[in-house]
This record gives structure tokens, C-alpha cells and sequence, in this order.
């Protein structure tokens, strides 16, 4: 899953290994003062985890690989 917009990797709300499901909750970025969380399109597992909190994300940076 990449950044929909450009801001600050507020919160990641998965960990490698989790399984989640459709509309669960991945990571929440947060750009002028709003706060934009980012959801799962299907149920999959969640692969790898490639930028920490805090990090500065631009428009499509991989944030979250999913297991297909």
C-alpha cells in the first residue's frame, strides 16, 4: 500500500505477519493538521513494513506490502 498523499507516517497500526481484512486499518498520515488512515482494499496478510513512524512520506512511497 502506498501514500496517498504527501505528509508524516503518523501511526502504523499493523506489524509484519498480521493478517487483516477488507477496511482494516494500516497506517495513518498526517498532513496540515489532518489525519488520513489508509485501509486494507481485501483480506490478505501484511508482508513487510518499509518506513518507520515518523518518516516523511511523499505520494505513492511503499509504506505496507500485502501478501497476495
Amino acid at each position: 500500500m502506498g501514500a496517498p498523499l504527501q505528509g508524516k507516517l503518523s501511526r502504523l497500526l499493523v506489524k509484519t505477519g498480521d493478517s487483516v481484512g477488507n477496511n482494516t486499518p494500516l497506517f495513518i498520515i498526517e498532513a496540515m493538521k489532518m489525519e488520513t488512515t489508509v485501509t486494507a482494499t481485501r483480506a490478505c496478510k501484511v508482508k513487510a513494513i518499509h518506513l518507520p513512524e515518523g518518516t516523511m512520506v511523499s505520494q505513492d512511497d511503499l509504506v505496507v506490502e500485502l501478501d497476495k
